[in-house]
C-alpha cells in the first residue's frame, strides 16, 4: 500500500468520526430541547442535569459505532452482520442504564437504579436504537464498497500509466551476482519455492515464486500452464493436440505444453502480438 492511499484511508477514517461525533452531538441537543419543550408544554420542571443524564444515551453510539464498523468488515454474510448488529443493540441497552447508575451516583444528589433506568430506555430509545444500527449497517456496507473498489482502479491504473513492468533480473550464480535481461529470457519454470529461468546460455535458479514475477513481467509474457511462463518472442509455432491442449515450439526447439486452461489467452496474445511487431 503506497503512502498516498494510507493518507486516503486515515482521511476517510477521520472524516467518518467527525461525521459520527457531530450527529451524536446533535442527537444530545435535540433530545435536551424536546425535554425542555415537553416540560413548558405540560408544566412541570425542568433539570437541564438531567436531561444531559439520560442523554447519555447518545455518547453510547460513539465507541459502540466503531465496534460495529470494525466488526462489519470482517465478515460478508449478511447473516453474520445482522447478528453483529443485534448484539451490539442489546450491549447498549445494557450498558446505557450502568452509565446512568455510574454517573448519577457519582455526580448528582440522586441515584437511578438500574433496572428502573433500563425499562425507561426500553420505552424511549427503543425503536431509535434498531433504526440508528440497522441503518449504520447500511451506510458501513454502501461505504466499504465504494471505497475499496476506486482503490483498486487507482492501482491498477497507477501500474499502467507508469508501466512499472522489469526489464532486468538480479541473479547470484557460483558466488558470482549479475543483471539478466528477461527479454532473452525463454521461459520461466515454477519449481518451488524458486522459478527457474531458462536462458539461451543456460539454466538460473531466482528466488521468488511464479506468481509474484508474472505481475512484474510485461505482455510479451504469457501464462502457458499453472508452472510456465512464455516469451512470446522466442515461440516459433504452435500445434493442437485435439484435446484443448496445445503444444508450442521455442527457437531453441523446446518444446513445451499449453493447458487448455490458458489456451485462449494465450493464442489471442500470440496473434497479437506478432501482428504488432510485423509492422
Amino acid at each position: 500500500m503506497s503512502i498516498q492511499q494510507t493518507y486516503q484511508i486515515l482521511q476517510d477514517k477521520q472524516k467518518q468520526t467527525t461525521q459520527i461525533v457531530i450527529a451524536i452531538l446533535l442527537m444530545v441537543l435535540s433530545t435536551v430541547g424536546l425535554d425542555f419543550l415537553f416540560s413548558q408544554f405540560q408544566n412541570n420542571s425542568f433539570y437541564i442535569s438531567e436531561s444531559l443524564l439520560f442523554s447519555s444515551f447518545w455518547i453510547l453510539f460513539f465507541p459502540l459505532l466503531h465496534i460495529q464498523s470494525s466488526l462489519a468488515k470482517k465478515t460478508k454474510r449478511l447473516s453474520h452482520s445482522l447478528g453483529i448488529v443485534g448484539l451490539i443493540m442489546v450491549t447498549h441497552l445494557l450498558i446505557y442504564p450502568a452509565l446512568v447508575w455510574i454517573l448519577s451516583k457519582t455526580f448528582y444528589y440522586h441515584t437511578f437504579s438500574y433496572w428502573q433506568t433500563f425499562n425507561f430506555g426500553l420505552s424511549a430509545y427503543f425503536i431509535k436504537t434498531v433504526i440508528v444500527y440497522g441503518f449504520s449497517l447500511i451506510f458501513f456496507t454502501i461505504l466499504n464498497k465504494e471505497f475499496n473498489q476506486p482503490q483498486i482502479t487507482n492501482e491498477v491504473k497507477e501500474d499502467t500509466d507508469q508501466q512499472n513492468f522489469i526489464s532486468s533480473i538480479l541473479i547470484s550464480d557460483n558466488n558470482k551476482t549479475f543483471v539478466l535481461e528477461v527479454n532473452d529470457v525463454l521461459y520461466f519454470l515454477a519449481n518451488s519455492p524458486y522459478v527457474n529461468i531458462y536462458h539461451p546460455s543456460k539454466k538460473y535458479l531466482h528466488t521468488g515464486t511464479l506468481k509474484s514475477l508474472e505481475a512484474q513481467l510485461n505482455n510479451q509474457f504469457v501464462r502457458i500452464h499453472k508452472s510456465h511462463i512464455v516469451n512470446l518472442n522466442n515461440v516459433i509455432s504452435y500445434q493442437s493436440r485435439q484435446n484443448g491442449d496445445y503444444d508450442l515450439t521455442l527457437s531453441d526447439d523446446t518444446i513445451l505444453r499449453v493447458s487448455r486452461n490458458y489456451a485462449k489467452k494465450f493464442k489471442s496474445k500470440f496473434e497479437e502480438h506478432h501482428r504488432l511487431t510485423t509492422k
